[in-house]
């Protein structure tokens, strides 16, 4: 999902979610968050439709996005259409400086568990989706460093 925001100044940021389809009851939960800060959210499951070219509308909100934001609990590393995000996001100039990771559950085993390039990005660890406000208000602070962006 693609997450459409604000910010104090009225610059438009535009963020992609990425996450396994399982985590969609989590990632709701942190789109909720984020809509409480001003954010629209862009829900793949509402804006894409059977028939529609999945691919395009997923490259389209990436290509139009300022922000990937990655959505990890255990296990959703195995997501293909995660990885493929991901990968997406690592491997664009667009994105450098722009990827924000939230990983969401027990502590992960960072040799195991995640790939060690989002280590070195900006990342939180939470316990739980109660715990969001603190990232939250980290991707607040990274969308608000990033300026005007080229989606002024």
């Amino acid at each position: 999902m693609a997450l459409y925001a604000t910010d104090p100044l009225g610059v438009c940021k535009k963020i992609f979610l990425a996450h396994a389809r399982k985590d969609d009851n989590v990632a709701r939960r942190l789109a909720e968050r984020l809509q409480q800060c001003g954010f629209d959210v862009w829900d793949a499951q509402d804006q894409i439709v059977p028939g529609d070219n999945w691919a395009k509308k997923i490259g389209a909100a990436l290509d139009n996005s300022d922000l990937l934001l990655i959505l990890l609990t255990p296990g959703a590393i195995k997501s293909d259409g995660l990885r493929r995000d991901i990968e997406f996001a690592i491997g664009s100039k667009k994105y450098a400086n722009r990827v924000y990771t939230v990983m969401v559950g027990p502590t992960f085993k960072a040799q195991t568990d995640i790939p060690w390039i989002l280590l070195k990005l900006p990342h939180m660890q939470v316990e739980s989706a109660a715990e969001f406000d603190a990232a939250v208000d980290e991707i607040q602070e990274l969308a608000s460093s990033l300026g005007s962006g080229s989606h002024a």
